[in-house]
């Protein structure tokens, strides 16, 4: 009876933050966050000159 209780507790809780993901919390607030690293990064080579060791060139 107890495992029973536990795993309809543990699938609750699953649904529960399958739905915050995927309902409440928009796609486009993770779309964002997502491509956030990538611009990141090509702002900070575009500002930077150098080989692939990092040595800088005159």
């Amino acid at each position: 009876m107890t495992g029973g209780i536990v795993t309809l507790l543990a699938l609750l809780g699953f649904i529960a933050v399958v739905v915050y993901v995927f309902v409440i919390k928009r796609r486009e607030d993770f779309d964002e966050q997502a491509r956030q690293p990538l611009e990141d990064r090509d702002e900070d080579s575009s500002d930077r000159r150098g080989d692939a060791n990092g040595e800088n060139k005159p």
